[in-house]
Parts: structure tokens; C-alpha cells; sequence
């Protein structure tokens, strides 16, 4: 169905154009060899519901080498021949590498960083290994301060950034493609996709305006998961690199990352495809490999839930609320008042954790700051609540309520898809004495002041925790809890 067009765009005018693309230089017996296809290309029309048959194409012949004079001399010819014959047919023009290549330079312009701490920021992503977790911190403060810093008052300049901040990313993600680091990809365009969101909401976009890059990107992380699962499923272990300087804590820490980022793919599947069938293959490693499974902290709650959703829906109810019970009892164990090393907040990452523990970090974390409170106990509470798990709770709760409640309010609710803000408060309550259990079911099932971007992008919110779980709370897991 090519009939000589390898693509098929319309301009701004509203003008089709059609064009056929060529590897090489173009001489005459090249020319004479894709003389059929030129034809084809000016000559037949558009097939396609959405274009109008009767309206002339534009043809353009693509090369990225040259195009000699000989081949030039015939396609004038080519040209004023139609003309002069009455037919229907547009001018052939052409567009050689010389072209190609000046176009490409002045376009980078528009996407190369000028701000001497953006360019070093672009350089410092774009130069790095590739083999190790994404810089988040830098890749960040990258998109939000050199693609997504201000609100121009032309929307298309807006609506620009967004486009542009798609290929800036596929630059700088280069040297993880190359090392086939599926996670960091899929963490780069979880962050990118969030802060689309953001700078669209600021922007006071229409969602028709920028809609089609939030999918292109959407689809990226999507394809880096799936990559992951494949290459996971394929294994028989966790092991990385050089095996004398892995295994411990760093396999298990590895073994949760992965595993309860394929669930959360997993999930984001039975809740978009109708036809979806559970994966035995995943399903088989997840319970195999459910005793090695690492809470170093709580930034790993994100893990933890989305393995426990998916063995729920995968009818392993019991593991999965053993799982849970586990959760609630380490937090109660480790977070009360007295220990000497509670779970450490989401602001701390499993690296963080091991370097402090392995000793590779010289400033020594102080675990004891973490005794006395926490981020996720109220969400594993609520989670308790939604399942009937009374008596689990009933037990517990004399110490449950020595340990208080802490989140981070935002001043603007699309401020939660920001990796860094100060525009909000901490908050921290203790729990009640004695809480009656009527009013906590109801607290754990109401959503009736939930924002409505929450609900809007509530698949982008399942991904996002995993990459930003300080950004974890009791509204989102909730949501995400009962009607995802």
C-alpha cells in the first residue's frame, strides 16, 4: 500500500504532502532503478479515509547523500513535461542531505539548553554510564527548570515545550538504551510524564493540545516495563554483574524493585484490558521469592502494595493480606517510640539505606529520628480497614497509637507530580486513644474530597509512586486501593 510514499503529512497551510525516502546519493542508474516509485508517489493519490482525493499532494523525493545534476536536469524535465501536458500531477521537489543536515542543526537550537546550569545538567544526564539508577534529583530539576520553568503567554509556546521536552529526553536517555536499562527508562518517562501533567495544568492547557505527547510518552513506559518483564521472566535469579559483590541485601532490594514494579504493570493491565490474563510465570516468582522481599524503608511501601494488589486479584488473598499484616507489624515494631532504628521516611531510597548500612555513605544515618512516626502507617491502616481485618488492628492498636501520623500537605494539588517542593506543610497527629470501628471503615472508603486530577491520572499516579513514593498518600493509595 506504499504506492511510492513512505510518509504522508499535512502542513500548515492544510496541504498533504507525500514523501519517498532515499539511503545514499541518487545518480542515474539509482534514478532509473526508483524512477517506478517517484511515479507513484506524484502520480497516485492519497489513500486514506480522512484525505480528500480530488485535492493535489505535494511530493517531496528524500535523500540523506546527494543528488547529482544529471538526476536534478531529469526531474525538471519531469516536471515542465506534466506542466506543459495539462496534468494533474504537483511538482517533484526534492530534499538532499546538505538539507537534511541544516535543517537538524537549527532545530537542536530550539532544544539544546543555552542556561550554563541547564547545559551542565544535559550533560552530566546525557554523559553518564547508563547502568546505574536514574539521577532523579538532576533529571528533574533538568525538565522543570529548562523546558518547564515558565508559562509563556502564547499557548503554542507552551504547547512547544511540551514536544520538545519528549526529544530532549530521548537524548538524554541515550546511554540507558544502550546499556538496555529498562528500569531507569522507565523511571525517566514516568518523571517526564508527570511533569507534562504538571506544566499542562499550570499552563491551563486544553488537553487536546499536548494529549498526543502524554501518549507517546505514556507508551515508552509501558514498552520499558514490558522489556523489563520480558528480560526478568527469562532468568532464573536476581543476580547482576559481578556475583562476588552482589547477593544479601542488595539481591533482596533488587528482587522487590523489580518484582513489585511488574506488578504495578501487571496491574496497570487488569485494569485497562478487558481480555487480560494473568501472568502464572510472574505470579510463580513473586510467591517463590516472597520471603526474601526487603522493607528497608518506607519508600518500599510502593513495592509492597502493588504486590499486594496483584496477588489479590490473582486469588493468593491470604499471602497477600499475610503480606500486609507483616507490613503493619514491622512499622508498629520499628517505628514506636522506643526503638533505636525505626523504618526510615519515603525521602530515603533503598541505595540510601544500603549505603548507610554497607557503610559506603561517610556521613552516618541516624535511624533513631525515624522512631516515633510515620508516613505509611495510617494508608496500611486504612488498607486493614477496607479488607475487615478488625481483629488485626484491635490487637494492635494500644501501640499503634503511640506513633503519629506524618504527611506532607501541598499547597497546589499538581504540585504532587513535582520530585522536589517547598509549597506545603508537614503535618503529624497521633491517632486516637480508642477509635471506633464504624467511623474508620467509613474514613477508609470516603473519597468524596478527593481532587479530581487524583482520579484523572490515577494509572500515571500508580507508576509515579514507585518513582517518587515521598509523594505517597492516603488519598492516592486509597484510590489506587479500592478502585484500581
Amino acid at each position: 500500500m506504499e504506492q511510492g510514499k513512505d510518509i504522508v503529512t499535512i502542513d500548515e497551510n492544510g496541504d498533504y504532502c507525500a514523501y519517498q525516502l532515499k539511503t545514499g546519493n541518487i545518480d542515474l542508474n539509482k534514478w532509473r532503478n526508483i524512477l517506478g516509485e517517484v511515479k507513484e508517489l506524484i502520480e497516485l493519490p492519497i489513500t486514506h479515509p480522512s484525505v480528500d482525493k480530488t485535492k493535489i499532494h505535494k511530493s517531496f523525493l528524500v535523500a540523506n547523500g546527494e543528488i547529482t545534476d544529471e538526476v536534478r536536469i531529469q526531474i525538471d524535465q519531469m516536471n515542465e513535461d506534466n506542466q506543459r501536458k495539462g496534468r494533474m500531477y504537483s511538482y517533484l521537489d526534492i530534499i538532499n542531505g546538505q538539507t537534511l543536515l541544516k535543517e537538524f542543526i537549527d532545530a537542536q537550537g530550539e532544544f539544546i539548553p543555552k542556561d550554563l546550569e541547564n547545559f551542565r545538567l544535559f550533560l552530566e544526564l546525557f554523559l553518564t554510564d547508563g547502568g546505574d539508577f536514574l539521577p532523579k534529583d538532576n533529571f528533574f530539576s533538568f525538565l522543570n527548570n529548562a523546558i518547564f520553568s515558565d508559562i509563556p503567554k502564547q499557548k503554542s509556546k507552551a504547547i512547544s515545550s511540551i514536544s520538545s521536552s519528549v526529544i530532549m529526553t530521548t537524548y538524554m536517555l541515550s546511554p540507558y538504551q544502550i546499556k538496555n536499562n529498562f528500569y531507569a527508562l522507565f523511571e525517566a518517562w514516568t518523571s517526564l510524564a508527570a511533569c507534562i501533567v504538571r506544566y499542562a495544568q499550570k499552563a491551563k492547557l486544553k488537553k487536546e493540545d499536548w494529549i498526543g505527547s502524554f501518549n507517546l510518552v505514556k507508551s515508552e513506559i509501558i514498552r520499558s516495563l514490558s522489556l523489563l518483564k520480558n528480560e526478568t521472566l527469562k532468568r532464573e535469579d536476581f543476580l547482576e554483574g559481578d556475583w562476588l559483590g552482589d547477593g544479601g541485601l542488595i539481591y533482596r532490594a533488587r528482587a522487590t524493585i523489580v518484582l513489585g514494579t511488574l506488578a504495578a504493570l501487571e496491574v496497570y493491565f487488569h485494569k485497562t484490558n478487558e481480555s487480560y490474563v494473568k501472568d502464572e510465570k510472574l505470579l510463580k516468582s513473586i510467591k517463590d521469592n516472597i520471603r526474601i522481599l526487603w522493607c528497608w524503608g518506607e519508600s518500599a511501601f510502593p513495592y509492597f502494595f502493588n504486590i499486594i494488589k496483584y496477588l489479590e486479584f490473582s486469588n493468593e488473598k491470604q499471602i497477600a493480606q499475610s503480606l500486609l499484616k507483616a507490613l503493619l507489624e514491622a512499622i508498629i515494631k520499628s517505628n514506636s517510640p522506643k526503638s533505636q532504628a525505626g523504618l526510615s521516611t519515603p525521602y530515603y531510597s533503598a541505595s540510601d539505606i544500603l549505603e548507610a548500612v554497607l557503610g559506603i555513605n561517610t556521613e552516618r544515618t541516624d535511624f533513631s529520628q525515624f522512631a516515633g512516626s510515620s508516613y505509611i502507617l495510617e494508608l496500611i491502616i486504612l488498607m486493614l480497614a477496607r479488607r475487615d481485618r478488625r481483629e488485626i488492628l484491635e490487637k494492635n492498636w494500644r501501640k499503634i497509637s503511640h506513633i503519629q501520623f506524618k504527611e506532607f500537605k501541598l499547597d497546589d494539588i499538581e504540585d504532587i507530580f513535582l520530585w522536589r517542593t517547598e509549597k506545603g506543610v508537614n503535618h503529624a497527629e497521633f491517632p486516637k486513644m480508642t477509635q471506633s470501628w464504624k467511623e474508620l471503615v467509613k474514613e477508609a472508603n470516603d473519597f468524596s474530597r478527593v481532587p479530581d486530577l487524583y482520579l484523572e491520572y490515577l494509572d500515571l499516579l500508580n507508576f509515579f509512586l514507585l518513582v517518587c513514593p515521598h509523594r505517597i498518600n492516603k488519598a492516592i493509595i486509597g484510590l489506587l486501593d479500592k478502585k484500581y
